[in-house]
Formats: structure tokens, sequence, C-alpha cells
């Protein structure tokens, strides 16, 4: 069963212009450690719902990638903040199997 990054190598998140979303199929599925999350992205800002366990609160990233900044749950984030929010990118990256996930794209026109 493939994992997520073997699909997004070839995907440049430096390109502003990816917009997507892409979030476990159903609420019985989660990752290896039991967490959920859903991660969407559109013109460099990044949003991330995250549950570390079924019945914990979610906790929302918003990464404007232009700007290199971060809230956490509507707040100003910290260093640290930051780099939770890219160790959960990667975990979701290389734990999420394809087959568990659905994509949201915007309509082409």
């Amino acid at each position: 069963m493939p994992v997520l990054s073997k699909y997004l190598e070839k995907i440049d998140f430096q390109d502003k212009r990816f917009v997507g979303t892409i979030a476990l199929k159903s609420e019985e599925i989660a990752l290896p450690d039991g967490s959920k999350i859903a991660l969407g992205i559109d013109d460099g800002l990044w949003v991330l719902v995250y549950q570390q366990a079924p019945h914990a609160p979610f906790k929302m990233f918003k990464y404007n990638q232009k700007e290199n900044k971060i809230l956490v749950d509507q707040k100003p984030g910290r260093a640290a903040d930051l780099k939770n929010f890219k160790k959960l990118v990667k975990y979701f990256f290389t734990h999420a199997k394809v087959e568990d996930l659905v994509s949201l794209l915007p309509p082409q026109g």
C-alpha cells in the first residue's frame, strides 16, 4: 500500500499556485499513532487540522508560506509551533496511505 509521500515527490510545494485539500476519508480511519490530520493548501497558505487521539480537542495550524508565519488556534505561533507543524505535515505525508485519503481540488476553469 503506497503512502502519500510517494505521490507527492513530484509536487513543488514552493509553487504557491498549488491548491488542494487532503484528508482521511472517514472518521474510522486514523494514522498509525492514532492521530487524525487534514491538510489544505491554497496559494502558499497551509491549514492543518490535527487531532492527537479520539475525543481529544482539535488543533488548527495556519501557516503563511509567503511570510513564514504560523498561527495556532488563531493565536500567533512561535518557532516551536512552526517546527511542530512541519513535523506533523511530514508525519502525515510519510504515513497516510493513499487508499485511506480523499483529496479535494478546486474546479479547473
